[in-house]
């Protein structure tokens, strides 16, 4: 998956609308400003007479009709941003200020000034950036929004009215109210309470001593060092059940039912809920387990201890991953995070942070399957969220053994439901590797969306969305995984959408690191080609136009495709095609990206037979004679 934007002030809406939406060129005649711009203030009368129909028919979008129909209802100021409420301010296009760039032969940019406007509360600016191309040689339509920054202003302009038109008892809950006024108690004793968490009608308090910084502790958002900083919590009296000496206190009952967490350096270990250190701060990892007589497996060193149901610890037990990694607790099943983290919520002492704060257990953490802390929308607090999860499903995909029996892998699904992104979800596949060999475990994200203009997005489905995994050597190996694709093929009338994507992933100090690719066929990258490569399924889009188009399956390389990946070998380097549609073809490739200096598109090279690999030629050759028939030494590209 990639990696969610780090905004400020995206709502609700904003997953429906700030999504881009993908149409590609079938050889159309290069926008011009004048027309973008006559375009755009026929597009904003219709925003401003409400003309719902019309502004529907200035886009050229994809299966999403629900999203627009969302967006176009802030534009036209029908509703606020969760869709069921009047908005609290209008807003206004200013088109005359409108900046329009001509980006290539298909596409315009207009970066549009937007306006909010509250009779009594004054005003605020903002930005709502287009792409736009031509049609039929004269009309245009947009093709791609960013609302992320207009939508994250509407939001900041909203609770900003909100917080000068409603009182504190409309904003939060009696609770949260009270344990407000509880940490300004506190403050003499402690330098922080950074967060208060309600379970049952019960309040307990995370307190710091030391330099605590929410972004950079919790989220790692920032490339600076951690300051000194110690974090203990207080019971519902205020009495210390765990003495502020950790780095981490973990979100109450996450990993078991009335324990709690806690990390100091690299160890970890458990408190109770009346202050005793049930399993001494001792421990690498700890790992929940589905077992008749024991509650985990406790890691310290190259040693494995149980933790049993009594709380007691055993002697050292023989113990290898693979024996209990299937019976991880959780890991088998669909697990919905967000459910998990409202039975007991965590809220920030903070006016301006109002999601729930989730601590996730070391293990999950360990295994990739989530961050170590995740925002959760808040159910004691009445506001428009941003930044905050709705939904966080983990599943179970399937477990894949290799032919050389060294490794067993398991793929699981997370499904991100980001209130502030630009997607309606964020999906991506985790990969847990267990290698016998060396008795460790190696984990990493695999994408599930390669648009190359799209943060985020959907994942694959159907009979293409494969996941296997081939040892190549000792520290290197390959991992085959569905996902979403958009390439033009070239005939103009097919798009690849979708198909396995290859991954490359070498051992680096024990951790996994995905080899460096902008290719959709990895393959040719990488490795020799046999005829193995050329049994893949791949999902295409058939069709004039994108709403005429129609679906289909191939379950093997078609010459066309076979073709594509030829010429992608020599695109990857820069190389100018002769042939115009290739050039238009590969007009996204990173190789074809604009000049720093002259900031204009890069005009390609020439020849790029010299930057070729062993690899590179080989591939080229195969396929040139499974295109042929005949064995040829041509790397010329067409």
């Amino acid at each position: 998956m990639k990696t969610k934007p780090l905004l400020i002030g995206i709502s609700l809406i904003v997953v429906f609308v700030a999504v881009f939406f993908i149409v590609r060129s079938r050889f159309q005649s290069a926008p011009e400003k004048s027309g973008v711009l006559r375009f755009l203030m026929a597009f904003n009368e219709q925003l401003k007479a409400g003309h719902k129909d019309s502004v529907n028919a200035c886009f050229e979008i994809n299966q999403k009709a629900a999203v627009l129909n969302r967006l176009i209802s802030v534009l036209t100021n029908k509703t606020g941003l969760k869709g069921d409420e009047s908005p609290s301010f209008k807003l206004s296009l200013l088109i005359d200020s409108a900046t329009i760039r001509i980006i290539n032969k298909e596409i315009a940019q207009a970066d549009v000034p937007v306006k909010f406007s509250n009779d009594t509360l004054g005003f605020r600016s903002t930005i709502l950036k287009l792409k736009i191309r031509r049609v039929n040689g004269k009309g245009y339509k947009i093709v791609q929004v960013d609302a992320n920054k207009m939508m994250g202003d509407y939001l900041a302009f909203t609770n900003f009215i909100k917080s000068k038109t409603l009182t504190d008892k409309d904003i939060y809950s009696e609770s949260t109210l009270k344990a407000f006024e509880t940490s300004k108690t506190l403050k003499g004793k402690y330098d922080t309470v950074v967060w208060f968490a309600h379970l049952g009608e019960n309040t307990y308090y995370y307190v710091v001593n030391g330099n605590w910084d929410q972004e950079l502790v919790v989220f790692r958002r920032k490339d600076t060092v951690v300051g000194p900083y110690k974090m203990g919590l207080l019971g519902p009296d205020l009495k210390e059940i765990i003495p502020p000496q950790f780095d981490m206190i973990h979100t109450i009952n996450a990993t078991f039912p009335g324990l709690i967490e806690v990390e100091k350096g690299d160890k970890r270990g458990f408190y109770d809920l009346n202050g005793k250190n049930v399993v001494p701060v001792n421990y690498e990892q700890i790992f929940p387990i589905n077992d008749d007589a024991n509650l985990a497996v406790l890691k310290h060193g190259e040693d494995f201890f149980y933790l049993k149901k009594d709380l007691s610890i055993s002697d050292k037990v023989d113990l290898k991953f693979s024996d209990f990694l299937p019976k991880i607790r959780d890991l088998g099943n669909q697990v919905d995070l967000y459910a998990k983290a409202l039975t007991v919520v965590t809220e920030y002492n903070s006016r301006q942070l109002d999601g729930a704060v989730y601590v996730a257990p070391s293990y999950l953490v360990d295994l990739n399957m989530v961050a170590i802390a995740e925002n959760f929308k808040n159910p004691l607090r009445k506001v428009v969220y941003d930044d905050v999860n709705e939904n966080y499903d983990i599943g179970f995909l399937r477990e894949v053994k290799d032919d050389s029996n060294w490794i067993t892998a398991s793929f699981y699904s997370v499904r991100d439901y980001y209130l502030g992104g630009r997607s309606e979800f964020y999906d991506k596949r985790n990969l847990v590797i267990v290698d016998k060999k060396k008795n460790r475990v190696l984990t990493t994200d695999i994408g599930t969306n390669y648009v190359r203009e799209i943060d985020g997005g959907d994942s694959l489905d159907g009979i293409c969305d494969v996941n296997n995994i081939k040892v190549l050597n000792d520290s290197l190996y390959e991992v085959k995984a569905g996902a979403v694709l958009w390439a033009d093929l070239y005939d103009s009338t097919k798009t690849l959408t979708g198909g396995p994507y290859y991954h490359y992933l070498a051992i680096r100090n024990n951790k996994l690191v995905e080899l460096p690719n902008q290719r959709y066929f990895g393959f040719t990258k990488y490795v020799k080609m046999d005829d193995t490569y050329l049994n893949n399924c791949y999902r295409l889009q058939v069709g004039t136009t994108y709403k005429s188009s129609k679906p289909t399956t191939v379950d093997h390389i078609t010459p066309e495709l076979l073709r594509y990946m030829k010429n992608e070998i020599y695109a990857d380097y820069g190389y100018k095609f002769k042939d115009s549609r290739w050039q238009q073809v590969f007009a996204d490739m990173p190789a074809y990206g604009y000049d720093a200096d002259t900031q204009k598109p890069k005009e390609g090279n020439a020849s790029v037979d010299d930057s070729l690999t062993a690899i590179d030629k080989y591939n080229i050759n195969w396929i040139a004679q499974k295109l042929k028939g005949v064995k040829t030494n041509t790397l010329a590209a067409k």
